[in-house]
């Protein structure tokens, strides 16, 4: 059967809906959109599809992925449009393509993920991003970043995210701090932006502590940085 792979932003309102809310989104809006999709078999058949890794709440997200299975093959112009008119306020459709029959799944793709951070001071003016350099670079220069995991059995435990933390910067846009990073994202490792903000914080003062912060995940990435489209 024909798999094909969607590309799709999710912002505004859209970002705090939760990835299980996103799979019961993505079925309607594959009944909407009136593509032979495939279904599962049993009692309750679903939609044939796979995500790739999911965003936390409250995370924007420009180029996300789906992958989707149909039952006959369409052009991926018409799976995207007809999806695009389907989707719910905040999320949209910025193309399709087919998928060779074998290729690994998303989440074996998917390596690496860039975001972009914007701190908005709420009470006093936001660390700049001048006096953040200096810590930043003494940062990155550290071979242990640890911040505190939580595992199943409720114990907080120290993890070091230093090996998945590819680059990190900061620079000064329209009154916020803004930091660009890129941060390995896979199966076997995985770094959340908010634990690196949360490793700033405690090496670089109050960075974050009284800011709003608008987290967007720009780019998911492949092996060696190669396109997942």
């Amino acid at each position: 059967m024909p798999r094909y792979r969607i590309r799709y932003s999710k912002e505004g309102a859209a970002k705090f809906i939760s990835h299980l809310d996103m799979l019961r989104t993505f079925e309607r809006v594959v009944r909407r959109a009136g593509i032979p999709v495939s279904f599962s078999q049993g009692f309750n058949p679903h939609p044939r599809f796979s995500f790739g890794f999911p965003l936390s709440v409250g995370v924007s997200g420009l180029e996300e992925y789906v992958d989707i299975d149909l039952d006959t093959a369409v052009s991926p112009e018409e799976v995207a449009q007809a999806l695009d008119r389907a989707m719910p306020p905040g999320m949209k459709v910025t193309g399709a393509r087919p998928v060779e029959e074998g290729s690994p799944s998303l989440m074996a793709s998917t390596e690496r993920s860039a975001y972009v951070i914007r701190a908005y001071s709420r009470c006093s003016p936001a660390t700049g991003a001048g006096s953040l350099k200096g810590c930043l670079e003494g940062l990155l220069e550290s071979q242990e970043i640890n911040v505190m995991r939580r595992k199943k059995d409720g114990r907080d435990i120290p993890f070091n995210i230093r090996p998945g933390l590819l680059h990190l910067s900061a620079r000064e846009e329209e009154g916020a701090v803004v930091l660009e990073m890129d941060l390995i994202t896979s199966s076997s490792f995985n770094v959340r932006p908010q634990e690196v903000v949360a490793a700033i914080t405690g090496r670089c003062g109050d960075f974050g502590q009284d800011s709003h912060l608008d987290i967007t995940r720009s780019r998911v990435l492949g092996h060696g940085g190669k396109d997942l489209f």
